[in-house]
């Protein structure tokens, strides 16, 4: 949050400021302020409130002669003291929740593929979502199927009804009857405990368990680990690069070049949006310079956690620091909530 504290003056061209350059991407000069309804200021007063802005860094002039443009801290000021919240508009709702409604409930990449996709067209962003570890779901029922001689297919269920599916090549084959009666054991232990803690007390939770049966269960908890180990490669989801692109900030070749490399590292964006604060629940907005590494100074991110059952995830868009952000928040805010609705547990 700013300390400073701005004159309701200076408040007062900031905020015009910043809206301009939001809707135009245009430095705004003090004559075309004075040319608004709402500015009963003489040009040169408003230049005079634009170079004391500009002194304490504010906003800044791009070229000799031109306009001026806000700063990060511009920015920043806009977002913590002026922005407004604001309704979302019904049809942006609906559209966001067709993308979502459309998907396999059971289906968490499918999910979050679609989430991606609804945050970028919905915001005309690059939408971004980090899956929740299928690990930490807690664990409902394994069914397994034989689908050849020595070959059988693997469901496991969590809460919110996600479920994980794997191929299990065997060395024997396996009557129906006793694969339904190791997925009754698996699921008399398990049922209740997360992934995680299930995998963890393997060892003793078989207990009383008869010799044969045993080595019938040990057989398929292994599957489960190397399911649940697959998850890796699917922890970021993305849409949206050519949204960031064709943005007037970002005009030349070498940028778009360097834009599209920066949005195709995992790794970063990653980092990015697992970082979070715990004492901010809501929507959380970095602007420039407050995104740590260096390659994603000219954007802004607006992200937030969200839950699906017991699962947990961040999602959000980034784009460039000429954003809108009101729109924005209430846009990221809304697809949280309604993912937290649909996989409520």
């Amino acid at each position: 949050m700013n300390k400073e504290i701005l004159s309701e003056r200076e408040h007062h061209v900031l905020e015009a400021v910043v809206r301009n350059y939001i809707l135009s991407a245009s430095p705004t000069g003090s004559r075309f302020l004075s040319k608004q309804p709402d500015f009963d200021f003489s040009p040169a007063t408003i230049r005079n409130i634009m170079g004391d802005l500009e002194d304490r860094g504010f906003i800044s002039q791009p070229h000799t002669s031109a306009g001026r443009i806000p700063t990060d801290k511009g920015y920043r000021y806009y977002v913590d003291l002026m922005m407004k919240s604001m309704e979302l508009p019904a049809e942006v709702k609906d559209q966001i929740k067709n993308y979502l409604v459309r998907v396999e409930p059971s289906d968490l990449r499918l999910l979050m593929e679609a989430t991606s996709k609804a945050l970028s067209r919905a915001t005309h962003q690059f939408g971004i979502i980090l899956a929740p570890k299928f690990s930490s779901g807690i664990f409902r029922h394994v069914h397994i199927y034989a689908i050849e001689s020595q070959r059988v297919l693997m469901h496991v269920t969590i809460d919110s009804g996600f479920v994980k599916t794997m191929v299990l090549e065997l060395k024997t084959e396996l009557s129906p009857a006793r694969l339904e009666r190791a997925c009754q054991v698996i699921n008399e232990r398990f049922f209740g405990l997360t992934l995680e803690d299930m995998l963890a007390k393997e060892d003793t939770v078989f207990e009383n368990v008869e010799s044969y049966e045993l080595g019938l269960v040990r057989l398929f908890v292994p599957s489960i680990k190397r399911l649940i180990e697959s998850e890796r490669d699917e922890t970021v989801f993305t849409e949206g690069e050519t949204n960031i692109v064709v943005q007037p900030e970002f005009f030349s070749k070498d940028q778009v070049s360097g834009i599209i490399e920066i949005l195709e590292e995992k790794k970063l964006l990653l980092h990015l949006f697992e970082k979070g604060d715990a004492n901010n629940p809501g929507v959380i907005i970095s602007i420039g310079k407050e995104n740590e590494d260096g390659q994603l100074q000219s954007f802004s991110v607006v992200k937030t956690r969200y839950q699906v059952g017991h699962l947990e995830g961040t999602l959000g868009v980034i784009g460039p620091k000429r954003m809108p952000y009101p729109f924005l928040v209430s846009a990221v805010g809304y697809t949280a909530k309604l993912l937290g609705e649909m996989y409520s547990t």
